[in-house]
């Protein structure tokens, strides 16, 4: 069992969605924003739901989608005085977070150490606050830095139909785990 919480984002296929549920991820998110380039279709994203057991299923999109099967929405934080009826996770930069946040959920890319810094600050007055960081562009070797917040990680494409190297992913795992 994680001890953190995890948000995996850009699922794209079933090959990561499973992969991610048998870590026993909290989150499988897909992004359904035409010009990103992890863009799927809904109808895709809908099929791979269907197949993975566990974790909740969000949707990344510009519109506030109450669609079927998903439990929720990430969404730039412009959206975040909109009333939602689904759990919502908000996008942020790091300006942001030093200004003061309301109570919410949050995810915050992280690239260095001063980031990890900057946080560790913000940490002790978020009440109210969850902060996932999306570790995408993190060191991976620097990960004993981070904080205990939840984790954000990047899913990603498969080398070919059903195949797709772990390697990286599963030193996270190992992490995640210690």
């Amino acid at each position: 069992m994680n001890k953190r919480k995890i948000l995996i984002q850009n699922i794209t296929n079933l090959t990561d969605a499973r992969y991610f549920a048998a870590w026993g991820v909290d989150y499988l998110s897909f992004n359904l924003n035409q010009d990103s380039e992890y863009y799927i279709p809904w109808e895709k994203a809908a099929e791979i739901i269907a197949w993975v057991e566990g974790p909740q299923a969000l949707v990344e999109s510009h519109a506030i989608e109450f669609l079927e099967g998903v439990d929720g929405h990430i969404l730039d934080n412009m959206y975040s005085s909109l009333p939602l009826n689904k759990e919502a996770f908000f996008r942020i930069h790091m300006k942001e977070v030093q200004k003061g946040l309301p109570a919410g959920k949050y995810i915050l890319k992280i690239q260095n150490k001063e980031d990890v810094a900057l946080l560790n600050e913000v940490n002790n007055h978020a009440e109210g606050c969850t902060i996932y960081l999306d570790i995408s562009d993190y060191d991976h070797t620097q990960l004993s830095t981070l904080p205990d917040n939840g984790i954000v990680i990047q899913g990603g494409e498969e080398e070919k139909v059903g195949v797709k190297s772990f390697e990286q992913l599963d030193e996270v795992y190992e992490w995640l785990n210690s």
